[in-house]
């Protein structure tokens, strides 16, 4: 029996945390997550390819988010559900 796949998001932003002092994530970070549509696995799997960490995921009525860690740096994801194929 297949297991069905979890919830699809797509990666809509992504922003230094405050404490960070940075004005934006880096170009290459932005152009590698920002438009990819993944489910949380495939995200952690995709944080991993580029060399980063999923640290926690926050799925809520008001916003979908997830953070990751790269060089020591912690960045926020901003999700929007994907629709089911």
């Amino acid at each position: 029996m297949e297991v069905p796949p979890g919830p699809s998001f797509r990666v809509t932003g992504i922003r230094p945390w405050s404490s960070e002092n940075r004005d934006a994530a880096p170009q290459d970070m932005q152009a590698f997550f920002v438009g990819q549509t993944v489910t949380p696995d495939d995200l952690r799997a995709l944080a991993v390819s580029f060399g980063a960490e999923v640290e926690s995921m926050v799925e809520g009525a008001a916003r979908h988010q997830a953070t990751i860690r790269y060089n020591g740096h912690h960045y926020d994801l901003d999700l929007e559900p994907a629709p089911s194929a």
